[in-house]
């Protein structure tokens, strides 16, 4: 299994409304992405947003 070897500082870059997580999501285009800001509406907390931010911001977009 992969993992780090301690967790990683990370700090929100403000708070993102549901809207704006799927346009960054959607604008990225990893199906992936796509689907866990998707995830991250019906969890419906700052912290699932979060993730899903982290998610655009982690990974190369398709688009």
């Amino acid at each position: 299994m992969y993992a780090a070897s301690s967790p990683v500082a990370y700090e929100v870059r403000g708070a993102f409304s549901a809207g704006e997580v799927v346009e960054l999501a959607l604008a990225h285009g990893d199906e992936h992405v796509i689907k866990l800001a998707d995830t991250a509406l019906d969890v419906g907390d700052e912290g699932a947003l979060a993730a899903a931010v982290r998610a655009v911001e982690l990974n190369e977009p398709l688009r």
